[in-house]
């Protein structure tokens, strides 16, 4: 009878034993999942992290290109201003007798010097005023010509990273 129950005890501290090792062999397993889970989460954490860094570089460049672009644009305005503004004076100074036009540009007063009738028909065609209203144009598009070209080379290389 002592037997009995000695088998008897035996066969349940065996069933405990065992039923623990399961226990302890679930919670291990448990564990190492949960470890698993943490290390892809905190991977996915400093990668979330990381674009998020260059997300903001990024933004920064660009806000920092767009204020050079900016600049550039408004450089531009003010030059293509500046050469409407040489284009009017150079008219204005030749209307006043200010400024003088090339020899080239005055071959009229030269052919009129040779001969008054000449000199009468160039002037009744308004071929002065013509010549006058040409020079500007011819001074106003070389300087908007100019400035068009380096506000072209200012933004170029604004985008190739060169600044201004």
């Amino acid at each position: 009878m002592i037997t009995r129950i000695l088998a008897a005890l035996i066969l349940i501290l065996l069933a405990v034993v065992v039923w623990q090792r399961g226990s302890v062999s679930i919670a291990h397993r448990a564990a190492d999942n949960a470890a698993a889970a943490r290390d892809v989460a905190e991977g996915e954490r400093d990668s979330a992290r990381a674009e998020l860094a260059q997300a903001q570089a990024v933004i920064t460049t660009e806000r920092a290109n767009a204020a050079k672009a900016s600049a550039v644009a408004a450089q531009y305005e003010k030059d293509k201003a500046d050469a409407q503004a040489a284009s009017d004076r150079l008219v204005a100074d030749l209307r006043a007798g200010n400024q003088r036009l090339h020899v080239r540009w005055q071959a009229a007063i030269a052919t009129g010097e040779l001969s008054a009738a000449a000199s009468a028909s160039a002037l009744a065609d308004g071929a002065a005023a013509d010549r006058i209203e040409s020079a500007g144009r011819i001074v106003g598009a070389a300087a908007a010509c100019d400035a068009q070209v380096k506000g072209l080379q200012a933004f170029a290389r604004v985008c190739s990273g060169g600044g201004q």
